[in-house]
């Protein structure tokens, strides 16, 4: 019973998450779940992230009455080699150790710290909006999303590189995940990826994560953002670390 509380907890958490900032559910909830169930189970709480996510994103398009798809006209080859490489990142996935994906999420937490981090920087990074540049962003979504549902951290430094209005930025992320996470779960699903427990985690996960989301929905509107940020650092940077050294 303790368990499935602690997993109610967890996407209460990664929905208030991601509808305060528009993404972070897959930072927080992979190293909370790993908590729970234990590393040894960090594959099948990719899947269920993977899943998840995509329930998620579904949600705040539904709330999100601003949201267009046609927000990725300008960036379409970021999703494009997203999607490609999703199957990359899969493959390696199902090829490579428990311990290799926990080492590999540690260092996307880590990562996306530092972009949080570099947010707030007097020394900002600026990126010409060339095509090389959109392919190797998706490119790298791609990997990070079929390895460990961690597809976030290239496009939200991209999108910050190039100062992208809130709204535009909102709305390419929103967009950007919704095509990541079809692409995921069609090809978990042509390889089998799916058991009775994911079925059983999602199932108690989406009741907690619609209240979590509709809450950072509302706060979010008048929410200080850089002090929810700075939490979020502090726990990305605990988290990560708890992946590297455990």
């Amino acid at each position: 019973m303790d368990t499935w509380l602690y997993v109610s907890l967890i996407a209460l958490t990664a929905g208030f998450v991601k509808g305060v900032s528009g993404f972070g559910s897959s930072l927080v909830s992979i190293p909370l779940l790993a908590l729970v169930f234990g590393v040894d189970y960090i594959k099948e709480i990719v899947v269920v992230m993977v899943t998840f996510n995509l329930i998620l994103n579904s949600m705040l398009l539904v709330a999100h009455k601003g949201f267009r798809i046609d927000s990725l006209r300008n960036v379409w080859l970021i999703p494009l080699f997203g999607i490609l490489f999703t199957i990359v990142g899969i493959e390696i996935f199902i090829a490579v150790s428990d311990t290799t994906i926990k080492t590999i999420a540690g260092i996307m937490i880590l990562v996306s710290m530092g972009i949080k981090i570099l947010q707030y920087s007097p020394y900002s990074i600026t990126l010409p909006e060339t095509n090389l540049f959109k392919i190797i962003v998706g490119s790298l979504s791609g990997i990070g999303n079929g390895i460990a549902s961690i597809d976030g951290p290239p496009v939200v430094f991209y999108l910050s590189s190039i100062h992208a209005e809130k709204v535009y930025f909102k709305n390419v992320l929103a967009a950007h995940f919704l095509v990541m996470g079809i692409a995921a779960v069609f090809y978990h699903i042509s390889i089998g990826s799916y058991t009775m427990d994911i079925v059983s985690i999602l199932l108690v996960m989406i009741v907690g994560t619609a209240i979590g989301a509709f809450v950072g929905i509302k706060i979010s509107k008048n929410w200080q953002q850089h002090i929810f940020d700075y939490v979020v650092i502090v726990i990305l940077f605990a988290l990560g670390m708890y992946f590297l050294l455990w």
